[in-house]
């Protein structure tokens, strides 16, 4: 829910997991939320691939941006992609640093074509 938004993974199980307020991996102690999907849908944990991909926004006001992973089942080594760009900046009074301000988020996916390169499909929104 961090900076507008949260991640949701949704997975073939009808399991889905879901960011908190707080941005942490419910499976590992000081990972972020991000990494919990990355390996969950690397390792599948039991709940089977991965289907859907989303960033919502958290107040409802603007538009959920979804994937359909099962679309993306022909791809070699594909992966979720997301991150935020973010700024900081020094207090005018020169007394430390602001509050970060998150400038835009990227959401998308990652694969390897026939070739082996790295291809990414990124929207970034501000």
């Amino acid at each position: 829910m961090a900076y507008g938004y949260w991640l949701e993974a949704e997975y073939e199980s009808g399991f889905i997991l879901r960011e908190d307020s707080q941005d942490r991996s419910p499976y590992r102690a000081g990972d972020n939320f991000f990494s919990a999907i990355r390996r969950d849908s690397a390792t599948q944990s039991g709940h089977g691939p991965l289907v859907r991909f989303s960033l919502i926004p958290w107040d409802a006001s603007g538009q959920r941006h979804e994937i359909d992973w099962t679309a993306l089942s022909e791809l070699e080594h594909v992966r979720p992609v997301y991150f935020r760009r973010m700024s900081q900046t020094t207090r005018a009074d020169g007394t430390g640093d602001a509050a970060p301000v998150c400038n835009a988020h990227g959401f998308g996916y990652q694969y390897l074509d026939a070739n082996g390169d790295n291809i990414q499909v990124i929207t970034e929104l501000t």
